[in-house]
């Protein structure tokens, strides 16, 4: 008689699961209620257009009155804000209420402090705005801008509302809701405006794109692929419904949002009774397939026990087991593999243990270099940190002795100018020869350190046989620029310094200069003009050339007038900087028809060297203005802040590239003028866009 295979035994399995599984299947469709989502979310959107529907409403009537308003004004001025006050206490959107002209500038504002936002004046027609930042204040607002025209000219009427304790978030939380129903309003940008949850309040939700794609369109959104967006709770792609209606008169929108459990509790009840029902069957089905166990699944289980024990690595224990047909054929096929193994086991655990060996030799070599690696990498990452040789040897002195565990190392340095210098690591250690310059014992290496061609120092160290002469050939290499480096930094710094001595004599023979010529254009020339003049008054002829004579001389005066107030201002002397700047600027640039705004600090402390400095700068940057600016406005700032002067120009000229290359020496002057008083300098300009320089230099 034929024996039953496995196969045939799994077939039937196979095919009571799946005629279980037909019916289950059956079932759940037959009792799904699919017309039950559609109605919970249509509940919820009804909702939505309710408070859509109020705030629209709303909005529609305040910008109605807004429009009254526009048109009942008596007089476009300043007289008009007790009449913008009046509205506001009015209106939802009483934040503050402003009259502004074509430019957006304010004529009239309830609050009389209030200053509008910089994006407002700029609708041809009544509209409503997201968030908008306003200047010098961290809380946004929502406006309403009503534009109106009056006697051939625009003007706009704004009206704002804080979303800090605002009507609409008022009217969320006199719903009274669900605390699990977050009802809240957008922007176009995804802010929170208005919640029932003052937690909310302006903050961007995680979809935002989603909502302001949905407003601009005007069309509503019901998903539930969107996170909850409540504060404090976990958020989970796809775990919350949400349902967004846009506003008609304002760019927001009503976002309602409901955990699923909480929205769809009905149908998923319904649904776990479905998967009880599925469970059951599964159930039954376990029970009719324990009975072909004892005959399909135990010998099974004894096969896949035999053939744990042979991967644990224990091949010595034959595989053998009696059953149906198709398990006996496994068995030998695995007893067959499992003799294989066992031949192949010894030859595998030589070959392992060979290259265990090389391994661990190469990973010994290899982490040698890298220490050494990383010395050398130390070294040069210090000399890029540090530049003094007081500070830079020690250190890798130190990185050496800690790398290589010596107990102490030393270094003898030959600097270009100057002794040479000796340095040893750690610094309380005393080495008796080498502070007596005598040869160094047999059990300590010198090195000497050489840097193309020229010894810089000479490196000692206790003698090591296990060194690599490689590495320590690099570490020489390395400590020879580092060494040089430092020494060549040192020697900039001495002749930077002298440089700077130099210039700021050169500079104040020039104030001296100035100051001589100065006086001997007003002590000789001036007075000479004055006696020519005199002499021409005593003529008693009055011919066209004596007409010119005298036009001519009286030129020649103020010009001469000029020159000695522009080489050396006596405001600048007997009033100070604060008063020599606003003369100038006087006489130079609104002598020239340039509007001028000063912003000076009048009692700013005497410091002769700061003064003439920033003067001399702020002449070249005037000259500058008339001679290339083009411009129509200078705007002009001195004060002192955080311990620094800062003087700050700015024109609405022609502008300029400050990378391009320029043949004067205007602002090289002036980058070494502020230099020279540990001041800077910086050029902010484009072309066709102004220029903004700002010098600061330090008063402490």
């Amino acid at each position: 008689m034929r024996r039953p295979t496995l196969r045939r035994r799994l077939y039937t399995v196979l095919l009571q699961w799946f005629l279980l599984l037909v019916i289950a299947a059956g079932v759940i469709v037959a009792v799904s209620f699919s017309g039950v989502r559609q109605s919970l979310v249509d509940d919820r959107l009804v909702l939505a257009r309710t408070i859509a529907h109020y705030l629209d409403a709303t909005i529609s009537t305040a910008i109605q009155d807004l429009g009254r308003l526009a048109s009942e004004l008596p007089v476009l001025n300043a007289d008009a804000a007790g009449r913008l006050r009046v509205f506001r206490f009015h209106s939802p959107f009483r934040e503050a209420t402003y009259l502004l002209d074509a430019r957006a500038r304010p004529l009239a504002s309830d609050p009389p402090d209030a200053r509008p936002a910089a994006a407002l004046g700029r609708n041809r027609h009544e509209a409503v705005t997201s968030l908008l930042r306003k200047p010098g204040s961290e809380r946004p607002v929502l406006a309403i801008v009503q534009p109106f025209q009056r006697d051939g000219a625009s003007y706009y009427l704004v009206s704002e509302m804080s979303p800090v304790g605002s009507m609409i978030s008022t009217f969320l939380q006199d719903l009274g809701l669900d605390p699990e129903t977050h009802v809240a309003v957008v922007d176009e940008h995804g802010t929170v405006i208005a919640s029932a949850d003052p937690k909310q309040l302006l903050r961007t939700l995680p979809h935002a794109g989603a909502y302001a794609e949905r407003i601009r369109a005007h069309r509503p959104l019901v998903t539930e692929e969107l996170s909850s967006e409540a504060p404090g709770e976990r958020a989970n792609p796809g775990d919350a419904l949400t349902v967004m209606v846009p506003l008609r008169f304002a760019p927001w929108g009503v976002v309602i949002q409901q955990p699923r459990a909480k929205a769809f509790s009905g149908f998923y009840t319904t649904r776990r009774g479905l998967i009880v029902a599925g469970l059951m069957l599964a159930l039954m089905g376990l029970l009719l397939a324990r009975a072909l166990s004892k005959s399909v699944v135990a010998p099974i289980r004894q096969l896949s026990r035999q053939a744990a024990t042979m991967r644990t690595g224990d091949l010595s224990r034959p595989i053998g087991v009696s059953g149906d047909h198709e398990i006996e054929v496994l068995a030998e096929t695995l007893e067959e593999a499992r003799r294989k193994l066992a031949s192949t086991l010894g030859e595998l655990q030589t070959l392992n243990e060979d290259l265990e060996g090389q391994v661990a030799s190469r990973t010994r070599l290899i982490e040698a270099r890298y220490r050494d690696l990383k010395l050398l990498q130390g070294v040069a990452q210090l000399s890029t940190q540090e530049r003094d040789p007081e500070r830079v040897i020690p250190g890798i002195l130190q990185l050496i002795a800690a790398h290589y565990s010596l107990p102490v190392v030393a270094m003898v340095t030959r600097p270009p100018e100057g002794p040479a210098a000796t340095y040893v690591t750690p610094p309380e250690s005393t080495i008796r020869w080498l502070a007596a310059g005598a040869t160094p014992p047999a059990d300590w290496q010198r090195r000497e350190i050489v840097h193309q061609g020229q010894v810089q120092g000479e490196l000692f160290h206790p003698r090591r046989p296990d060194l690599d002469q490689e590495v320590m050939g690099a570490l020489e290499h390395q400590l020879a620029l580092s060494v040089h480096g430092a020494y060549l930094w040192k020697r900039t710094l001495a002749q930077d310094e002298q440089r700077r001595v130099l210039v700021r004599r050169l500079l104040y023979a020039a104030e001296e200069e100035r100051r001589r010529l100065a006086r001997e254009l007003h002590d000789e020339i001036s007075q000479l003009l004055t006696v020519i003049q005199l002499s021409l008054d005593r003529v008693d002829a009055d011919t066209p050339e004596m007409k010119r004579a005298k036009t001519l001389l009286a030129e020649t005066q103020d010009e001469i007038h000029r020159i000695i107030h522009d080489l050396r201002p006596s405001l600048l002397d007997d009033l100070g900087l604060a008063a020599a700047m606003k003369a100038y600027a006087q006489d130079h640039l609104v002598g020239h028809g340039l509007a001028v705004s000063l912003e000076i600090e009048e009692e700013l402390p005497a410091r002769p060297e700061i003064e003439i400095t920033t003067f001399r700068i702020y002449q070249e940057l005037v000259t500058n203005i008339l001679r290339h600016a083009e411009a129509e406005h200078v705007s002009i700032e001195l004060y002192e802040r955080d311990g620094r002067l800062v003087l700050a120009v700015e024109d609405d000229g022609r502008g300029f590239d400050p990378a391009e290359k320029f043949t004067g020496a205007g602002i090289t002057g002036m980058r070494e003028r502020a230099s020279l008083v540990n001041g800077t300098i910086r050029f902010d300009s484009e072309p066709a866009m102004g220029t903004h320089v700002v010098l600061e230099i330090p008063v402490r």
